[in-house]
């Protein structure tokens, strides 16, 4: 009914049609597999993840959760604790906030200013006269302990020299203090300096401003101040702000 060599023919043109077509629908099938493949590693990308065909990755567990936050602990930790020490160390060595009490320094510290004292300038060299210093003066407290009270006043004898107060003055080794301007009226009261004073080599002469109304090295409460205890200089106010600036010395 049919011709052998036709059907023959039409089967081999059916077997080439299929391997020639067939081989492009694979070719696009895997184009196709491996567009989808790439947009799908990019889009994974994008969100912070890995490839998973090229790299391991997983997502974060309780565990690794739990160790990232002792980890965070400890930094943080650290930075409190660094932060501690370097304030610490500025205020034992170089310069630290405290109150002025009473008004012996008056006009140039009031009664509730703020100040800072600065120490590093005494690492280098010794007080000058008329440095504004503190120091303690140890007193007993209402319960009988020993406490120190910290002082402010202004430097006027130096080591070595001979001090006396006379004739309302401040003399030095035998001749009046005439450029001192933060003496603003006559001294009534010489105290102990009302005979010469000889200092020793680690020994200062400190007044208040207020000479009329300061315990100083006049009285035997504070005495002469020794070197050693010369904790620093009085810097500069800063409250109230409406005098806020350097101390002049």
């Amino acid at each position: 009914m049919y011709d052998k060599e036709e059907v023959e023919d039409s089967l081999e043109f059916c077997r080439i049609a299929k391997q020639y077509y067939g081989n492009d629908a694979n070719e696009e099938e895997a184009e196709a597999a491996a567009r989808k493949k790439s947009a799908s590693s990019l889009r994974m990308l994008d969100n912070g993840f890995s490839n998973p065909d090229t790299e391991d990755w997983s997502r974060p567990t309780s565990e690794s959760t739990g160790l990232r936050l002792v980890n965070n602990i400890l930094v943080l930790g650290a930075c409190i604790f660094l932060a501690y020490f370097i304030a610490s160390a500025v205020t034992h060595y170089v310069a630290h906030q405290t109150w002025v009490e009473g008004d012996s320094m008056e006009p140039t510290l009031s009664d509730g200013d703020s100040i800072i004292i600065q120490k590093v300038s005494y690492y280098f060299g010794d007080p000058e006269r008329y440095d504004v210093v503190v120091f303690p003066i140890t007193g007993m407290d209402s319960s009988g302990k020993n406490v120190d009270t910290y002082y402010v006043k202004r430097v006027v004898g130096l080591p070595g020299e001979t001090v006396q107060i006379k004739n309302g003055k401040v003399y030095i080794n035998d001749k009046p203090l005439k450029d001192d301007k933060y003496c603003l009226s006559e001294i009534l009261d010489g105290g102990n300096a009302a005979i010469p004073i000889i200092l020793e080599d680690d020994e200062y002469f400190v007044l208040g401003d207020n000479r009329n109304m300061s315990t100083d090295s006049r009285s035997d409460f504070v005495g002469l101040v020794h070197r050693k205890d010369i904790i620093g200089e009085v810097l500069m106010r800063i409250w109230p702000f409406s005098h806020f600036g350097l101390i002049p010395g």
